[in-house]
């Protein structure tokens, strides 16, 4: 699998990462955290589980999907840019 996007409030999203830590024996299929975002809409509300403990936390304003804006901000301004 090269990508998967988990929505829903912080205690759903964790449950669906250890779902798939857990089963990574059975599946073959492993999170790689480093390369993990979390994109929450307050990133002070993150808990510090192991679920989250590496994931690279993003900022709304700063999020993109391949190279594209999301939402005004930073990213919009830098993909802007970017292109110009």
């Amino acid at each position: 699998m090269d990508d998967v996007t988990l929505s829903g409030d912080l205690n759903t999203v964790e449950k669906d990462v250890n779902t798939i830590q857990n089963a990574a024996l059975e599946t073959g299929l492993h999170l790689n955290p480093t390369k993990c975002e979390i994109i929450p809409d307050n990133c002070t509300i993150i808990p510090n589980t192991d679920a989250f403990h590496n994931f690279v936390r993003v900022r709304r304003t700063e999020l993109t999907l391949p190279g594209a804006h999301v939402v005004q901000g930073k990213a919009q301004d830098e993909a802007v840019m970017h292109k110009t």
